[in-house]
């Protein structure tokens, strides 16, 4: 990766670190945790921004070593319904940097995904259904060393439907 992508990745990655990790004393070694996001985009909301923030607690140079070793995460959006939750649509690979931070720092974990609203987050086909959509991510994470981890986030509550608000 380039000097000039690793700068963007990180600056990235500290700003969605900022606006979407829940606040916490200190990250906890081996721990994966996960925060969903979801913002309409323009003026008729036909795009929708889903940001998934996470973070697995180690040291920097832990994570430093991950990152150089192969590790991976991608997200899964899901939707929530009391029946069963189905998976609707499987991310590309997220990014991931190792980082330093006020809660003691780890493996930062960013899936910043730009999708049409109606085809991938609308959860309830049918008017009739169309009582409202909710919407969660599920980060899989791998790495040497480590067992497969998932960890679902929030759940968004809303309206993801072409006649959607």
């Amino acid at each position: 990766m380039s000097a000039y992508k690793k700068i963007a990745v990180g600056v990235t990655a500290l700003a969605a670190l900022a606006l979407a990790a829940p606040a916490q004393a200190a990250d906890e070694a081996g721990k994966l945790t996960a925060r969903l996001t979801i913002t309409e985009l323009g003026k008729h909301g036909n795009d929708c921004r889903v940001l998934t923030v996470g973070k697995v607690g180690m040291t920097h140079a832990q994570a430093q070593y991950l990152v150089d070793n192969g590790a991976t995460a991608r997200v899964e959006i899901w939707g929530e319904d009391p029946a069963y939750d189905n998976r609707m649509y499987k991310g590309p690979k997220a990014s991931l940097s190792a980082v330093s931070d006020k809660n003691g720092g780890g493996l930062f974990i960013l899936s910043d995904l730009t999708l049409f609203c109606a085809k991938y987050l609308d959860e309830d086909d049918g008017p009739l259904l169309d009582i409202g959509d909710e919407i969660y991510t599920k980060i899989i994470f791998e790495a040497p060393g480590y067992p497969r981890m998932t960890k679902r986030s929030n759940t968004v509550h809303g309206s993801y439907g072409l006649f959607g608000t």
